[in-house]
Protein backbone atom coordinates (compact mmCIF):
# COMPACT_ATOMS: atom_id res chain seq x y z
CA UNK A 1 0.00 0.00 0.00
CA UNK A 2 3.13 2.46 0.64
CA UNK A 3 5.85 2.68 -0.61
CA UNK A 4 8.97 0.29 1.68
CA UNK A 5 10.48 3.14 3.50
CA UNK A 6 7.09 4.88 4.28
CA UNK A 7 6.29 2.09 5.63
CA UNK A 8 9.11 1.49 7.75
CA UNK A 9 8.88 4.77 9.08
CA UNK A 10 5.35 4.60 9.83
CA UNK A 11 6.01 1.17 11.68
CA UNK A 12 8.81 2.55 13.91
CA UNK A 13 6.60 5.60 14.63
CA UNK A 14 4.05 3.77 15.42
CA UNK A 15 6.17 1.52 18.42
CA UNK A 16 7.30 4.96 19.50
CA UNK A 17 6.48 4.92 23.66
CA UNK A 18 5.22 8.58 23.02
CA UNK A 19 3.07 8.23 19.55
CA UNK A 20 -0.44 7.56 20.74
CA UNK A 21 0.85 11.16 22.66
CA UNK A 22 1.32 12.42 19.43
CA UNK A 23 -1.65 11.26 17.59
CA UNK A 24 -3.47 12.71 20.92
CA UNK A 25 -2.09 16.27 20.28
CA UNK A 26 -2.38 16.29 16.53
CA UNK A 27 -6.75 15.07 16.88
CA UNK A 28 -6.98 17.49 19.37
CA UNK A 29 -5.54 20.25 17.01
CA UNK A 30 -7.55 19.59 14.70
CA UNK A 31 -10.99 19.42 16.97
CA UNK A 32 -9.58 22.97 17.62
CA UNK A 33 -9.50 24.14 13.95
CA UNK A 34 -12.75 22.49 12.74
CA UNK A 35 -14.65 23.46 15.61
CA UNK A 36 -14.41 27.22 13.79
CA UNK A 37 -14.78 25.79 10.20
CA UNK A 38 -16.05 22.12 9.48
CA UNK A 39 -18.73 20.31 11.32
CA UNK A 40 -17.77 17.43 9.17
CA UNK A 41 -13.62 18.01 10.36
CA UNK A 42 -15.09 17.97 14.10
CA UNK A 43 -16.62 14.49 13.73
CA UNK A 44 -13.46 13.49 11.80
CA UNK A 45 -11.43 14.91 15.00
CA UNK A 46 -13.40 13.49 17.49
CA UNK A 47 -13.39 9.79 15.95
CA UNK A 48 -9.50 10.63 15.64
CA UNK A 49 -9.28 10.82 19.56
CA UNK A 50 -11.46 8.29 19.89
CA UNK A 51 -9.42 6.18 18.13
CA UNK A 52 -6.05 6.99 19.88
CA UNK A 53 -7.79 5.68 23.47
CA UNK A 54 -8.35 2.46 21.44
CA UNK A 55 -4.51 2.53 20.44
CA UNK A 56 -3.61 3.14 23.84
CA UNK A 57 -6.13 0.73 25.19
CA UNK A 58 -4.50 -1.75 23.74
CA UNK A 59 -0.94 -0.90 24.75
CA UNK A 60 -2.32 -0.63 28.08
CA UNK A 61 -5.09 -3.68 28.51
CA UNK A 62 -3.32 -6.09 31.12
CA UNK A 63 -3.15 -9.83 29.62
CA UNK A 64 -5.57 -12.26 30.55
CA UNK A 65 -8.39 -15.15 29.35
CA UNK A 66 -11.25 -14.03 26.97
CA UNK A 67 -11.94 -12.20 24.26
CA UNK A 68 -9.33 -9.43 23.46
CA UNK A 69 -12.02 -6.65 22.58
CA UNK A 70 -13.80 -7.46 25.43
CA UNK A 71 -11.41 -7.15 27.61
CA UNK A 72 -10.34 -3.69 26.25
CA UNK A 73 -14.11 -2.69 26.58
CA UNK A 74 -14.45 -3.48 30.00
CA UNK A 75 -10.75 -2.00 30.83
CA UNK A 76 -11.45 1.07 29.23
CA UNK A 77 -14.83 1.74 30.89
CA UNK A 78 -13.45 0.67 34.18
CA UNK A 79 -10.73 3.71 33.52
CA UNK A 80 -13.68 5.78 32.74
CA UNK A 81 -15.58 4.99 35.59
CA UNK A 82 -12.06 5.43 38.26
CA UNK A 83 -12.51 8.74 37.38
CA UNK A 84 -15.51 10.56 38.82
CA UNK A 85 -14.70 14.15 37.48
CA UNK A 86 -15.62 12.84 33.98
CA UNK A 87 -17.85 9.65 33.93
CA UNK A 88 -20.17 12.33 35.55
CA UNK A 89 -20.99 14.14 32.18
CA UNK A 90 -22.94 10.79 31.18
CA UNK A 91 -25.27 12.38 33.40
CA UNK A 92 -26.04 15.22 30.79
CA UNK A 93 -26.75 12.20 27.84
CA UNK A 94 -29.05 10.60 29.95
CA UNK A 95 -31.19 13.37 31.09
CA UNK A 96 -32.47 14.27 27.83
CA UNK A 97 -32.63 10.11 26.35
CA UNK A 98 -33.96 9.46 29.71
CA UNK A 99 -36.87 12.09 29.28
CA UNK A 100 -37.94 9.89 25.78
CA UNK A 101 -39.87 8.40 28.46
CA UNK A 102 -42.68 10.82 28.26
CA UNK A 103 -41.65 12.55 24.56
CA UNK A 104 -44.28 12.24 22.12
CA UNK A 105 -42.11 13.71 19.02
CA UNK A 106 -39.74 10.55 18.88
CA UNK A 107 -37.79 12.66 15.96
CA UNK A 108 -36.49 15.33 18.06
CA UNK A 109 -35.84 13.74 20.97
CA UNK A 110 -33.33 11.28 18.71
CA UNK A 111 -32.53 14.41 17.54
CA UNK A 112 -30.93 16.23 21.20
CA UNK A 113 -29.64 12.53 21.91
CA UNK A 114 -27.69 12.58 19.18
CA UNK A 115 -26.46 15.99 20.42
CA UNK A 116 -25.33 15.02 23.30
CA UNK A 117 -23.62 11.83 22.41
CA UNK A 118 -20.07 13.06 23.07
CA UNK A 119 -20.78 13.44 26.52
CA UNK A 120 -20.23 9.58 26.41
CA UNK A 121 -17.61 9.23 24.05
CA UNK A 122 -15.14 12.14 24.64
CA UNK A 123 -15.05 11.53 28.47
CA UNK A 124 -14.39 7.23 27.43
CA UNK A 125 -12.09 8.77 25.43
CA UNK A 126 -10.12 11.44 27.70
CA UNK A 127 -9.87 8.64 30.69
CA UNK A 128 -8.43 6.12 28.27
CA UNK A 129 -5.69 8.75 26.11
CA UNK A 130 -2.12 8.29 27.02
CA UNK A 131 -0.10 10.38 29.65
CA UNK A 132 0.85 13.41 27.81
CA UNK A 133 3.62 15.92 28.97
CA UNK A 134 2.39 19.59 29.99
CA UNK A 135 4.27 20.82 26.80
CA UNK A 136 1.68 18.90 24.61
CA UNK A 137 -0.88 20.12 26.97
CA UNK A 138 -0.33 23.78 26.71
CA UNK A 139 0.83 23.82 22.97
CA UNK A 140 -2.87 22.39 22.49
CA UNK A 141 -3.56 25.96 24.06
CA UNK A 142 -0.89 28.05 21.89
CA UNK A 143 -2.20 26.03 18.88
CA UNK A 144 -5.86 27.76 19.82
CA UNK A 145 -4.75 31.00 19.67
CA UNK A 146 -3.02 31.31 16.20
CA UNK A 147 -5.94 29.18 14.76
CA UNK A 148 -8.45 32.61 15.97
CA UNK A 149 -5.75 35.34 14.63
CA UNK A 150 -5.70 33.80 11.38
CA UNK A 151 -9.23 33.62 11.79
CA UNK A 152 -10.25 36.76 12.72
CA UNK A 153 -7.74 38.37 10.13
CA UNK A 154 -10.21 36.55 7.21
CA UNK A 155 -13.19 38.12 9.02
CA UNK A 156 -12.04 41.28 9.52
CA UNK A 157 -10.69 41.24 5.59
CA UNK A 158 -14.33 40.72 4.53
CA UNK A 159 -15.50 42.95 6.79
CA UNK A 160 -13.42 45.62 5.16
CA UNK A 161 -14.28 44.58 1.67
CA UNK A 162 -18.45 44.59 1.80
CA UNK A 163 -18.49 46.89 5.12
CA UNK A 164 -21.66 48.84 3.45
CA UNK A 165 -23.45 45.56 3.56
CA UNK A 166 -22.26 44.26 6.63
CA UNK A 167 -22.79 47.22 8.20
CA UNK A 168 -26.62 47.56 7.40
CA UNK A 169 -27.30 44.07 8.06
CA UNK A 170 -25.98 44.92 11.81
CA UNK A 171 -28.16 47.67 11.86
CA UNK A 172 -30.69 45.26 11.32
CA UNK A 173 -29.76 43.17 14.12
CA UNK A 174 -27.99 40.51 12.20
CA UNK A 175 -24.38 40.04 12.97
CA UNK A 176 -20.78 40.08 11.62
CA UNK A 177 -20.07 37.41 9.08
CA UNK A 178 -17.96 34.61 10.94
CA UNK A 179 -17.06 30.82 9.68
CA UNK A 180 -19.98 28.92 11.10
CA UNK A 181 -22.07 30.21 14.31
CA UNK A 182 -21.50 33.58 15.23
CA UNK A 183 -21.89 32.97 19.18
CA UNK A 184 -19.71 30.12 19.26
CA UNK A 185 -17.16 31.89 17.32
CA UNK A 186 -17.26 34.96 19.98
CA UNK A 187 -16.73 32.25 23.06
CA UNK A 188 -14.02 30.27 20.87
CA UNK A 189 -12.13 33.94 20.39
CA UNK A 190 -13.20 34.67 24.92
CA UNK A 191 -11.14 31.45 24.88
CA UNK A 192 -8.29 31.96 23.18
CA UNK A 193 -7.91 35.43 24.63
CA UNK A 194 -8.42 33.60 28.29
CA UNK A 195 -6.11 30.87 27.39
CA UNK A 196 -3.15 33.22 25.32
CA UNK A 197 -2.75 35.33 28.32
CA UNK A 198 -2.88 32.36 30.28
CA UNK A 199 0.02 30.98 28.68
CA UNK A 200 2.05 34.20 28.35
CA UNK A 201 1.92 34.76 31.83
CA UNK A 202 3.99 31.04 31.97
CA UNK A 203 6.07 32.28 29.11
CA UNK A 204 5.54 29.67 26.73
CA UNK A 205 7.28 29.00 23.51
CA UNK A 206 8.00 26.54 21.12
CA UNK A 207 10.82 27.16 19.71
CA UNK A 208 11.93 30.82 20.12
CA UNK A 209 12.15 33.47 22.69
CA UNK A 210 10.75 35.82 20.28
CA UNK A 211 7.40 33.77 20.53
CA UNK A 212 6.39 35.41 23.84
CA UNK A 213 6.39 38.57 22.42
CA UNK A 214 4.38 37.56 19.84
CA UNK A 215 2.06 36.04 21.49
CA UNK A 216 1.18 38.79 23.85
CA UNK A 217 0.89 40.70 20.53
CA UNK A 218 -1.72 37.91 19.22
CA UNK A 219 -3.62 38.18 22.59
CA UNK A 220 -3.99 42.08 22.47
CA UNK A 221 -5.28 41.60 18.58
CA UNK A 222 -7.83 39.12 19.67
CA UNK A 223 -8.75 41.03 22.70
CA UNK A 224 -9.30 44.01 20.50
CA UNK A 225 -11.17 41.97 17.98
CA UNK A 226 -13.72 40.44 20.36
CA UNK A 227 -15.28 44.28 20.60
CA UNK A 228 -15.01 44.83 16.85
CA UNK A 229 -16.63 40.87 15.97
CA UNK A 230 -19.41 42.88 19.05
CA UNK A 231 -21.05 39.61 19.74
CA UNK A 232 -22.30 40.10 23.34
CA UNK A 233 -22.43 36.87 24.42
CA UNK A 234 -18.44 36.48 23.93
CA UNK A 235 -17.69 40.20 25.20
CA UNK A 236 -19.73 39.39 28.47
CA UNK A 237 -17.91 35.84 28.85
CA UNK A 238 -14.41 37.16 28.50
CA UNK A 239 -15.54 39.90 30.63
CA UNK A 240 -16.77 37.75 33.71
CA UNK A 241 -13.52 35.46 33.30
CA UNK A 242 -10.91 38.72 33.55
CA UNK A 243 -13.60 39.89 36.77
CA UNK A 244 -12.84 36.14 38.36
CA UNK A 245 -9.41 36.16 37.33
CA UNK A 246 -8.75 39.98 38.40
CA UNK A 247 -10.45 38.69 42.19
CA UNK A 248 -8.81 36.13 42.55
CA UNK A 249 -5.34 37.73 41.92
CA UNK A 250 -6.12 40.30 44.31
CA UNK A 251 -7.24 37.92 47.49
CA UNK A 252 -4.54 36.13 46.63
CA UNK A 253 -1.76 38.83 47.24
CA UNK A 254 -4.01 41.49 48.67
CA UNK A 255 -3.63 44.00 45.79
CA UNK A 256 -7.35 45.76 45.86
CA UNK A 257 -6.62 48.90 44.72
CA UNK A 258 -5.20 47.41 41.56
CA UNK A 259 -7.76 45.69 40.73
CA UNK A 260 -10.07 48.53 41.19
CA UNK A 261 -7.87 50.45 38.97
CA UNK A 262 -7.58 48.01 36.26
CA UNK A 263 -11.41 48.03 36.28
CA UNK A 264 -11.60 51.21 35.78
CA UNK A 265 -9.25 51.13 33.01
CA UNK A 266 -11.33 48.41 31.30
CA UNK A 267 -14.54 50.40 31.93
CA UNK A 268 -12.52 53.04 29.93
CA UNK A 269 -11.38 51.11 27.40
CA UNK A 270 -14.81 49.15 26.62
CA UNK A 271 -16.42 52.88 26.42
CA UNK A 272 -13.78 54.09 24.46
CA UNK A 273 -14.38 50.90 21.84
CA UNK A 274 -17.85 51.52 21.96
CA UNK A 275 -17.43 55.78 20.69
CA UNK A 276 -14.87 54.54 18.18
CA UNK A 277 -16.22 50.59 16.54
CA UNK A 278 -18.67 51.35 14.25
CA UNK A 279 -19.53 47.44 14.76
CA UNK A 280 -19.69 47.79 19.03
CA UNK A 281 -21.21 51.21 18.48
CA UNK A 282 -23.99 49.78 16.34
CA UNK A 283 -24.59 46.64 18.12
CA UNK A 284 -24.63 49.01 21.70
CA UNK A 285 -27.08 51.08 19.71
CA UNK A 286 -29.34 47.80 18.18
CA UNK A 287 -29.68 46.68 21.78
CA UNK A 288 -30.85 50.25 23.17
CA UNK A 289 -33.46 50.50 20.63
CA UNK A 290 -34.67 46.65 21.03
CA UNK A 291 -35.17 46.83 24.46
CA UNK A 292 -37.23 49.86 24.28
CA UNK A 293 -39.41 48.44 21.21
CA UNK A 294 -39.67 45.06 24.21
CA UNK A 295 -41.01 46.87 26.47
CA UNK A 296 -43.34 48.95 24.63
CA UNK A 297 -44.52 45.48 22.75
CA UNK A 298 -43.74 46.35 19.70
CA UNK A 299 -40.52 43.98 19.27
CA UNK A 300 -41.99 41.23 17.37
CA UNK A 301 -39.84 41.18 14.57
CA UNK A 302 -36.46 42.29 16.83
CA UNK A 303 -33.98 39.19 17.69
CA UNK A 304 -33.62 40.51 21.13
CA UNK A 305 -37.31 40.84 21.72
CA UNK A 306 -37.81 37.09 20.28
CA UNK A 307 -35.12 35.85 23.25
CA UNK A 308 -36.48 37.27 25.93
CA UNK A 309 -40.25 35.83 24.90
CA UNK A 310 -38.60 32.56 24.51
CA UNK A 311 -37.15 32.89 28.22
CA UNK A 312 -40.81 33.82 29.31
CA UNK A 313 -41.87 30.91 27.41
CA UNK A 314 -40.08 28.16 28.49
CA UNK A 315 -40.79 29.72 32.89
CA UNK A 316 -44.44 29.20 31.70
CA UNK A 317 -43.71 25.88 30.34
CA UNK A 318 -41.96 24.51 33.48
CA UNK A 319 -44.58 26.01 35.81
CA UNK A 320 -47.00 23.30 33.90
CA UNK A 321 -44.78 20.99 34.28
CA UNK A 322 -42.58 21.18 37.48
CA UNK A 323 -40.91 18.07 38.55
CA UNK A 324 -40.05 16.15 35.12
CA UNK A 325 -40.96 18.41 32.13
CA UNK A 326 -42.65 18.27 28.97
CA UNK A 327 -39.55 15.97 27.30
CA UNK A 328 -36.75 16.96 25.52
CA UNK A 329 -38.62 15.81 22.11
CA UNK A 330 -41.53 17.49 22.80
CA UNK A 331 -40.11 21.00 23.83
CA UNK A 332 -40.49 22.33 20.05
CA UNK A 333 -43.90 21.98 20.03
CA UNK A 334 -44.77 23.27 23.43
CA UNK A 335 -43.69 26.24 22.73
CA UNK A 336 -45.21 26.98 19.91
CA UNK A 337 -48.14 26.50 21.53
CA UNK A 338 -47.38 28.84 24.50
CA UNK A 339 -46.28 31.22 21.86
CA UNK A 340 -49.38 31.08 19.98
CA UNK A 341 -51.52 31.34 23.29
CA UNK A 342 -49.69 33.78 25.45
CA UNK A 343 -47.79 36.11 23.14
CA UNK A 344 -49.59 35.28 19.46
CA UNK A 345 -47.58 38.74 17.62
CA UNK A 346 -44.41 36.07 19.03
CA UNK A 347 -45.75 33.01 17.07
CA UNK A 348 -44.68 33.67 13.17
CA UNK A 349 -41.03 33.33 14.51
CA UNK A 350 -40.70 30.87 17.58
CA UNK A 351 -37.58 30.41 19.68
CA UNK A 352 -36.68 27.37 21.86
CA UNK A 353 -35.53 29.06 25.71
CA UNK A 354 -32.38 31.17 25.42
CA UNK A 355 -31.20 29.78 28.22
CA UNK A 356 -29.73 26.35 29.05
CA UNK A 357 -31.15 26.36 32.58
CA UNK A 358 -35.01 27.24 31.60
CA UNK A 359 -34.09 24.87 28.74
CA UNK A 360 -33.76 22.06 30.78
CA UNK A 361 -36.22 23.32 33.30
CA UNK A 362 -38.61 23.09 30.34
CA UNK A 363 -37.88 19.96 28.92
CA UNK A 364 -36.77 17.98 31.51
CA UNK A 365 -38.12 19.86 35.02
CA UNK A 366 -36.61 20.19 38.13
CA UNK A 367 -35.35 16.74 38.77
CA UNK A 368 -33.23 17.29 34.96
CA UNK A 369 -31.91 20.22 35.97
CA UNK A 370 -30.92 19.50 39.58
CA UNK A 371 -28.85 16.30 37.96
CA UNK A 372 -27.47 18.54 35.45
CA UNK A 373 -26.28 20.96 37.65
CA UNK A 374 -24.48 18.25 39.81
CA UNK A 375 -22.88 17.19 36.61
CA UNK A 376 -22.02 20.87 35.50
CA UNK A 377 -20.10 21.26 38.99
CA UNK A 378 -18.96 18.30 40.54
CA UNK A 379 -15.75 18.83 38.38
CA UNK A 380 -15.44 22.25 39.60
CA UNK A 381 -15.15 21.50 42.95
CA UNK A 382 -13.52 18.29 43.26
CA UNK A 383 -10.73 19.51 40.74
CA UNK A 384 -7.54 19.69 42.54
CA UNK A 385 -4.95 20.69 39.63
CA UNK A 386 -3.91 24.22 38.04
CA UNK A 387 -7.53 25.91 38.75
CA UNK A 388 -6.95 29.90 37.83
CA UNK A 389 -7.70 28.78 33.81
CA UNK A 390 -9.88 25.82 34.61
CA UNK A 391 -12.39 27.59 36.90
CA UNK A 392 -12.34 30.87 34.31
CA UNK A 393 -13.46 28.56 31.63
CA UNK A 394 -15.92 27.26 33.59
CA UNK A 395 -16.93 30.78 34.50
CA UNK A 396 -17.34 31.95 30.56
CA UNK A 397 -19.50 28.89 29.95
CA UNK A 398 -21.89 29.56 33.01
CA UNK A 399 -22.48 33.03 31.78
CA UNK A 400 -22.78 31.30 28.30
CA UNK A 401 -25.85 29.55 29.48
CA UNK A 402 -27.70 32.47 30.82
CA UNK A 403 -27.87 33.75 27.74
CA UNK A 404 -28.15 30.57 25.26
CA UNK A 405 -28.63 26.88 25.18
CA UNK A 406 -25.28 26.32 24.72
CA UNK A 407 -24.97 22.45 24.70
CA UNK A 408 -28.09 21.78 22.75
CA UNK A 409 -25.66 22.48 19.23
CA UNK A 410 -23.17 20.59 18.04
CA UNK A 411 -20.53 23.14 18.35
CA UNK A 412 -21.59 24.03 21.92
CA UNK A 413 -21.22 21.00 23.14
CA UNK A 414 -18.00 20.22 21.50
CA UNK A 415 -16.39 23.66 22.84
CA UNK A 416 -17.64 23.16 26.56
CA UNK A 417 -16.92 19.51 26.46
CA UNK A 418 -13.38 19.33 24.86
CA UNK A 419 -11.89 22.28 26.49
CA UNK A 420 -13.33 21.45 29.86
CA UNK A 421 -11.72 17.82 29.76
CA UNK A 422 -8.47 19.07 28.02
CA UNK A 423 -7.95 21.49 31.05
CA UNK A 424 -8.33 19.44 33.94
CA UNK A 425 -5.71 17.09 32.06
CA UNK A 426 -3.29 19.83 31.43
CA UNK A 427 -3.59 21.49 34.98
CA UNK A 428 -2.72 18.09 36.76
Amino acid sequence: MFPTPVADTLRAWVRRPDAPADAMLFSALLLVVSLAVSPFLLSVAMWFLVFTAFWQAARSVPAGPGNIWWRMLTYSFGNLFRKPEQAVFLILLAVPALSGLWSDDNGYWLERVRVRLPFLVLPWAFANLPAADERRHRLLLYGLVWTLVILCIGVAVNFFLHRPEIMQAMYQGRPMPVPRNHIRFSLMLATAVVAGAWLWQRRLVWRYAWERHALGLAVLFLFGFAHFLAVRSGLVALYAAIVFLGLRWAWQRRRWGTVLAAALVAGGVFWGAVQTLPSLKQKWEYTVYDWQQYRQGKGATYSDSERWISMQAGWLIWQKNPWLGVGAGDLPAETEKVLAEQFPHYHATPKLPHNQFLYLLAGTGLLGLVLSLFAFLYPVFTFRGERALFVAFQVMVFVSFLVEYTIETAMGVAWYLFFTLWLMRAGR
